[in-house]
């Protein structure tokens, strides 16, 4: 593929985004990609440079840290994207925005990356906590270049969660950043005996470097341990001026990648104490060659992810916190080394090499969907029976809640004595958003039993496409919120597409993963699998039901009634590649409904 980065400040290897592209770029090549690069302060093969944008107030401020904004030159642009396959947009500045209007014109594919978290600006900016509302504004702003796009490179799970949060609908890929096999454990030359204890980022408010200096202070090994600050930025002299009086003087610097492996690799114990953290791949890295971390529990911060457990969170914000979970690894060296493998294997998916396979999955499904949009608008009559107009979706609602709804919920507790069991998973579920849900399928009104259960989601159900051309019932069949099943290829793509963006909207969409009903089976049989592909692609959990026949337990009646039991929620693993995720699904959620089953 010819796949063309688009990202202001390539130019500047000072901060992840733009390290994290430069290492994207190297391994796509590698694999046998073309990759071009627009950005300011470039130039090379493959390099478009653009201009740098002034900005009154903010490029004199931006500039102090290395970060530069690029100025929209169409005939560049032009000239970087002629023949491109893909246009992979880092930023949402005015250089991407209207790289996307070009990409757009020209019929090109494109993503998305998010690695702006609103909140550093706003911590930036000295505001804190107190900046939140700007910090909202801002996601709404973004909001508005990002909805353009049908997929989002998310490098971290956390900032998935935060956009959907904030209503951003589009497929969110999360794809780390990635650890490069060169960050391993090494033999490296010690000179002396003191406790070395390193923090890696920009010297900006939100990094807290501030905090690691005050808990040393603290520390009762304070006499013997040495900080080592790897970064650059524009705090550096109030760092220092803050770490005056430490018995030994701290270490900052700015290191080239083979510098910083040594460094880490002299390292006793490895600090993250950032409040506001989209990924942090420092941490990894320091991970990989094997430092314990001690972590922010920040909620604003991605980093407390690789935690492995409490012994490595402090409070946010709470340097004698942060004090004591440093004296607890220096008193328990034996400890540390025990955890030592289990944060190796944590980090095993957020290799570099995993990362590239994931984003080439990401460019793939990027594609695909483009492609499919220009076939969707052939296929006139599909798509009327799944896109229902706004009249059409208002009389559903009314005839679901008014008369379906109370209509099969007394016929059903009246004929069967149903009962539903374990409803506290439905609003779990139900409160995180849209969910997937599967049952088995053994009684000609089991999808009347769920939508009884799913109460007060209406779900989306799935027919064949015989039922929608029965004279009347044909019309209640739509009217109750079924789809056709899909009977071609490109059916099946439209399908997917539309009930991924439901899912994404918080709607319940079900699926019989067994496709024939078997009257009163009490055993599961085989799943097909695209409700779990559907789960994946949605980022959606899969709520498991089974339907099972009871008989109550009193002396003289002894009537038979169906219970309806739900499952907890299962969600896939988004760090997986997506074939991954899908079997990893798969296989939890067969073993949940035969627990289910037998419970």
């Amino acid at each position: 593929m010819i796949i063309v980065f688009v990202i202001d400040n390539y130019g500047a290897l000072t901060n992840g985004t733009t390290i994290t592209a430069y290492r994207f770029r190297e391994e796509l090549i590698k694999r046998g990609h073309t990759v071009r690069v627009v950005g300011v302060g470039i130039s090379g093969a493959d390099m478009y440079p653009v201009r740098e944008r002034r900005i009154p107030l903010v490029t004199r401020v931006s500039r102090k840290q290395n970060t530069y904004y690029g100025k929209p030159e169409i005939e560049v642009l032009k000239r970087a994207f002629a023949g491109a396959d893909m246009i992979h947009f880092f930023y949402p500045w005015k250089l991407s925005r209207v790289g996307k209007r070009l990409a757009d014109r020209m019929g090109i594919p494109s993503i998305a990356a998010f690695h702006c978290q609103p909140e550093n600006v706003t911590y930036g900016m000295g505001l804190g906590r107190a900046g939140r509302p700007l910090a909202y504004i801002l996601y709404r702003k973004f909001k508005k270049f990002y909805r353009k796009f049908d997929n989002i490179h998310c490098p971290s799970l956390f900032i998935a969660d935060q956009l959907k949060k904030h209503g951003y609908r589009n497929k969110m890929h999360v794809i780390s950043n990635g650890v490069s096999p060169e960050f391993k454990k090494r033999e490296v030359a010690r000179s002396d005996d003191r406790i070395n204890i390193l923090m890696i980022g920009r010297y900006a408010p939100e990094k807290r470097q501030d905090l690691l200096i005050k808990a040393v202070k603290a520390s009762k090994h304070e006499s013997r341990i040495r900080l080592y600050f790897a970064g650059a930025g524009p705090r550096e002299k109030k760092l220092r001026r803050l770490a005056e009086g430490l018995a030994n003087p701290p270490v900052f610097g700015f290191y080239s990648e083979k510098e910083l492996i040594e460094v880490i690799n002299r390292m006793d114990l490895y600090v993250h104490a950032s409040d506001v953290e989209i990924e942090a791949i420092a941490c990894m890295e320091a991970i990989a060659c094997g430092l314990v971390p001690v972590i922010s529990d920040s909620k604003k911060s991605a980093t407390r992810q690789f935690a492995v457990d409490e012994r490595s969170l402090f409070k946010a914000g709470d340097y004698l916190d942060l004090r004591d979970k440093i004296d607890y690894w220096l008193d328990n060296p034996e400890e540390k080394e025990k955890i030592t493998a289990a944060y190796r294997e944590k980090i095993s998916y957020y290799s570099i090499d995993y990362s590239i396979k994931k984003a080439e999955e990401m460019y793939r499904e990027s594609t695909r969907d483009s492609r499919d949009r220009a076939h969707f608008k052939e296929m006139k009559e599909y798509t009327r029976q799944i896109n229902r107009g706004l009249i059409f979706r208002g009389l559903s609602f009314a005839f679901y809640f008014l008369i379906a709804f109370p209509l099969l919920w007394a016929f059903q507790k009246v004929a069967f004595g149903f009962r539903v069991k374990n409803r506290k998973y439905l609003r779990r579920a139900r409160k995180k958003g849209g969910a997937v849900t599967i049952s088995n399928h053994v009684h000609i009104l089991d999808s009347a039993m769920t939508g009884v259960a799913s109460f007060p989601k209406k779900p989306i159900f799935t027919s064949i496409p015989d039922n929608f051309q029965l004279k009347y019932a044909g019309y209640f069949v739509s009217l109750l919120g079924a789809v056709p099943i899909p009977q071609t290829q490109t059916e099946n793509r439209l399908f997917f597409h539309k009930l991924s963006g439901e899912l994404r909207k918080g709607r319940f969409v079900h699926f019989y993963p067994e496709g024939e009903l078997i009257k009163n089976d009490d055993k599961l049989r085989g799943f097909k699998r695209g409700a779990f592909k559907l789960a994946v692609e949605a980022q959606v959990p899969i709520l498991p039901m089974v339907i099972r026949f009871k008989r109550g337990r009193w002396l003289i009646i002894r009537r038979k009634y169906i219970e309806l039991v739900i499952g907890e929620p299962i969600y896939p693993n988004r760090v997986l590649l997506k074939r991954e995720a899908v079997n990893t699904l798969y296989e939890k959620t067969v073993a949940s409904m035969q627990k289910l089953m037998t419970g």
